[in-house]
């Protein structure tokens, strides 16, 4: 069987490539805003649906602001939350003696990206703040969940109003005291005479 082995192809020794430099705090900054907008738009439309067909609420352009900017606030918090976090981690890898090393005995690089990562979270936290209080973007967001709503609910309402109710049907309406009075006669009747079921022990 070793006469018919395949000879192993010298594929060269590993080379990692060089680091990427760090994307701005600018672009990254931007890049978060831009998700949380989706998120924070996915939230007021999934609120306003509920609102209309749960609850049966009028839409109420300055209470969906008002969630929007609650959304940007905990997003703001829950950033500022990790940023203490990764700074507490940094400052434990900074100072531990002899440095920190995995389980595996791999001794722990503390990385560009880990240094800025407690700044960045603070700026990312800052800018949903800002974006919070931002009149004209929060309508703008509530405008397009709005829509999404519309597309998401609006056929099926559309269906439902549109659909004729049964009492509306002719052949229904004709017949309709005739299956009543057939109910109270023989229906009814049946039920009275009918034994009662003894309880289950």
């Amino acid at each position: 069987m070793a006469l018919f082995r395949k000879k192993r192809r010298d594929l060269g020794r590993f080379v990692p490539p060089e680091p990427e430099p760090l994307a701005p705090l600018e672009e990254l900054v931007e890049d978060a805003l831009k998700i949380a907008y989706h998120g924070v738009r996915m939230a007021v439309k999934n609120h306003l649906i509920v609102n209309a067909l749960r609850d049966g609420k009028p839409f109420d352009e300055a209470e969906l602001e008002e969630f929007a900017r609650g959304e940007y606030h905990a997003l703001a918090q829950t950033n500022r939350d990790a940023a203490v976090r990764a700074q507490r981690d940094l400052d434990r890898d900074e100072t531990t003696t002899g440095g920190r090393i995995y389980p595996g005995g791999k001794p722990v690089v503390i990385e560009p990206e880990h240094r800025r990562k407690p700044l960045a979270l603070r700026a990312v936290a800052d800018a949903y703040d800002t974006r919070a209080v931002e009149h004209d973007a929060l309508k703008k967001l509530v405008d397009e969940a709005k829509a999404a709503a519309w597309d998401e609910i609006g056929g099926t309402l559309a269906a439902r109003l549109s659909a004729p109710r049964v009492d509306d049907d002719p052949d229904y309406a004709a017949f309709r005291d005739e299956r009543l009075a057939h109910f109270i006669e023989e229906d009814l009747k049946e039920l009275l005479e009918r034994p009662a079921t003894p309880p289950a022990e």
